[in-house]
């Protein structure tokens, strides 16, 4: 009779804790953490947690899992918690228009918001990213969102590693939007007074920000001089940062009104309106800063397909819309870049010089 094959100790999974004899009782570990040393050339080191006076082995290592979630080192956290902490502590340090961005590409995760961090896997994240149909610069931006949850949840102990390193983005292309046509121009320029924002939308056109700076124009920020109106403001790059951008006159009266909104600095904001009753006008309540992704999702969108113009278009498209303008008009190469901000060439709120507003008018008159 063939010998029988001895039965190998099964083996405990890795991150569930060990145990050890210490004299005549035995102890229960487990990790909780890593330390990372101020020298980042030296290897990241375990904080471990203990507990001994176990009569047997077994039960030290049935003590483990409790252990793990013992005291205040360890919180066990699905994802949608880890993002409303990180959220309410990053937000008010992160430009409005990039925090936009992490919240968009946050919400291609949505199939795992309910589960624990710890039981995520890179195969779970990269799923969602392979089957968001956005074009690669937003599956760049889910690998950065991700790797920013993570490394904050390592950092508050909440999972042991970093899965998002091997995240790929893909080879594709990043999608190139069309821009507005002249004849959709035309038709936004039609609906001001039928359509609510319609303004925004053909300001949006004829200014060239991007729109989260423009919905976050302030009054302040309006200039006049030498028979120009401009605005010095924009941000995102060093070349557009607080950058000279001549009105053109096609919406000049449209700006020039929004200063006198009533209780609100800024240019651009959102209209807040009282719940509508039966048999009732809705009341203006107030004014309040309008988010880039409200914007986008709740006025643009739904505006676009009133107009009935092309499905597909994004609020960003007007951005292309200026620069096609700006290609066809009069003027320096140089004022040009200057206008939609991809040069070092700068002014600033101190000092303004006749001699280079004259320049950007040249090519902001000749826009058509």
């Amino acid at each position: 009779m063939p010998e029988e094959r001895k039965r190998k100790p099964k083996t405990r999974g890795n991150g569930t804790g060990t145990a050890y004899k210490k004299g005549n009782t035995w102890v229960a570990q487990v990790i909780i953490g890593w330390k990372i040393p101020e020298d980042r050339s030296k290897p990241r080191y375990p904080v471990k947690r203990t507990k001994g006076g176990f009569a047997s082995k077994r039960d030290a290592l049935n003590a483990c899992a409790s252990l793990m979630l013992s005291g205040n080192d360890r919180v066990r956290m699905t994802l949608q918690q880890v993002w409303d902490a990180w959220n309410k502590m990053y937000e008010p340090r992160i430009v409005p228009s990039t925090m936009s961005g992490y919240k968009a590409a946050y919400k291609h995760f949505h199939t795992l918001h309910g589960t624990y961090m710890d039981m995520i896997s890179a195969d779970d994240l990269q799923d969602c990213m392979d089957k968001c149909k956005a074009g690669k610069r937003t599956h760049q931006v889910m690998k950065v969102i991700a790797g920013l949850l993570w490394g904050y949840a390592v950092d508050k102990n909440v999972i042991d590693k970093d899965v998002t390193d091997n995240l790929f983005t893909g080879h594709g292309k990043s999608v190139q939007r069309d821009a507005i046509t002249e004849s959709e121009v035309e038709i936004i320029r039609k609906a001001i007074g039928q359509e609510r924002y319609a303004e925004y939308v053909y300001c949006l056109c004829y200014l060239g920000y991007r729109p989260g700076e423009m919905l976050e124009l302030r009054k302040d920020q309006l200039h006049f001089l030498d028979d120009t109106w401009f605005f010095v403001a924009g941000k995102k790059t060093n070349a557009g940062k607080d950058r000279v951008v001549v009105i053109p006159n096609q919406i000049l009266l449209y700006v020039l009104e929004r200063l006198w909104i009533p209780g609100t600095d800024l240019l651009f904001p959102m209209y807040e309106f009282s719940r509508k009753k039966k048999d009732e006008k809705q009341k203006l309540v107030r004014f309040k800063p309008m988010t880039d992704s409200y914007f986008r999702e709740l006025v643009f969108k739904p505006m676009m397909t009133r107009l009935g113009i092309a499905e597909g278009k994004v609020p960003y498209c007007a951005r292309h819309t200026y620069s096609d303008k700006l290609k066809r008009a009069d003027g320096s190469d140089k004022a040009k870049a200057e206008l939609i901000g991809h040069t070092d060439y700068n002014f600033t709120q101190k000092k303004y010089q006749s001699s280079d507003l004259d320049d950007l008018k040249e090519v902001v008159n000749s826009i058509k």
